[in-house]
């Protein structure tokens, strides 16, 4: 019987030495998933009555900086901006204002922001901002044109959107 528990002891301690020596060669392997976002504040701009063929820009209307997008992913990210047809008229932006035609341009200023800054127009999809760390965030502003005179349109407004894009840097 001394024997049999011996050899049970014996065993048992051999085999918490092999999963000892098991554990000390294992690899603890831990994967975080790459996530890619944006966010954008204030998500509306209400211009207003405007004539055809005017300019109003947010850094004038509001506050210089007036949008501000978020990296809401956990990498580096490039943001694109584009901008969309209108509702219900149809018009569509273009590099000219023109008969249906409207253009929108985004700018960037430097801080501090006390001067406006340089507008770059956009038609389609367009770099806003390039290597904007996790978390990081780019004020910018808007500028619209109104489209020209005989251009259609509603009574009671026309809306388009601006969207924003993300990509891994």
């Amino acid at each position: 019987m001394k024997r049999l528990v011996l050899c049970v002891l014996f065993g048992a301690l051999l085999l918490l030495g092999a999963q000892a020596a098991f554990a000390a060669n294992e690899i603890a392997v831990t994967v975080t998933l790459q996530q890619i976002g944006v966010d954008v504040a204030p998500t509306s701009w209400v211009l207003g009555v405007m004539e055809p063929d005017t300019s109003q820009s947010s850094w004038v209307t509001t506050v210089a900086g007036y949008f501000e997008a978020t990296n809401t992913g956990n990498v580096a990210e490039d943001f694109t901006i584009e901008p969309g047809v209108t509702s219900p008229s149809g018009w569509t932006p273009e590099t000219t204002v023109g008969v249906d035609d409207y253009v929108i341009g985004f700018g960037i200023g430097t801080n501090p922001y006390t001067t406006e800054p340089t507008y770059t127009t956009f038609t389609g999809s367009t770099s806003l901002a390039t290597g904007v760390a996790a978390a990081g965030t780019v004020d910018f502003d808007l500028e619209f044109t109104a489209p020209a005179a005989g251009s259609t349109y509603d009574a009671g407004g026309e809306s388009f959107t601006v969207s924003l894009g993300a990509s891994a840097s």
